[in-house]
Formats: structure tokens, sequence, C-alpha cells
């Protein structure tokens, strides 16, 4: 499954159906508000983009 940018970057909190709630250390974030958004368009064509870590466990 290929997920936008928006929903895997690892800055990213949550998704509104505009905004994405980001995290202090996202380098796209602006405060509105007093809370810390981003757009998901912005979000798209962030260069700074990091994925987050896998959640697997291995309990094998």
């Amino acid at each position: 499954m290929n997920k936008p940018k928006y929903e895997t970057c690892r800055f990213a909190e949550r998704t509104g159906q505009v905004a994405v709630y980001v995290t202090p250390g996202c380098p796209m974030a602006n405060m509105i508000r007093g809370v810390l958004v981003s757009t998901k368009s912005r979000c798209e064509k962030c260069e700074n983009w990091k994925g987050k870590g896998s959640r697997r466990t291995n309990n094998g």
C-alpha cells in the first residue's frame, strides 16, 4: 500500500480534512491557535520527510 507522505511522516500525529497535526520537529509546521499544523499539500512537497519506524514486533 502506498500511503501519502502526510500519513507516514514521523512528525504527523493525526490528519484532518485539510490540516495535518504535527510535532514540534516538523520543518513545515505553522502555529495556528496554539496548535502546530501543516497542510496536506505542503507535506506532499516536503523534502525533509522522514518515515515512521517499523512498528512490527518479532515475537517469533
